[in-house]
């Protein structure tokens, strides 16, 4: 089964592509995407683009679950509006999509072994996110 994770932080999206076996191991799928970006929130042309890669990018993997890292609303640490934005375009695509609260990837992930060796640092939170949908 195929699973994408996630995380949003500032004008783009980090995404981590997994394939799980009947066992519960997992292995990274090596896309050529690994960040989409919005170039400009303004735009409604920038705005489509993002929607249509999005679109691609999950139509070309047929994942089983995707999951979005939640993000403060409020306080020092909440999200900008951009990465607002991306997320209501994401939950809007016709694809399983749900956000996951960071303390429930903590607790999800808590048993698994990050395997971090095949992706970009940038993509650690994403490659959590994506533990766990399973």
């Amino acid at each position: 089964m195929k699973y994408c994770g996630i995380e949003l932080k500032s004008n783009e999206a980090r995404v981590v592509s997994i394939d799980v076996d009947e066992t519960g191991n997992y292995y990274y799928i090596s896309t050529k995407t690994k960040k989409i970006k919005l170039n400009d929130s303004k735009s409604q042309e920038a705005t489509l683009s993002l929607k249509e890669e999005f679109t691609q990018f999950f139509q070309d993997n047929h994942f089983e679950k995707i999951g979005i890292k939640e993000r403060m609303r409020k306080g020092k640490f909440a999200g900008g509006a951009d990465s607002f934005k991306m997320e209501g375009i994401i939950q809007t695509l016709d694809f399983p999509v749900c956000l996951m609260h960071a303390a429930t990837i903590k607790v999800k992930i808590k048993e698994k072994k990050l395997k971090t060796d095949e992706i970009n640092s940038y993509q650690e939170e994403a490659l959590k996110v994506a533990l766990s949908l399973f």
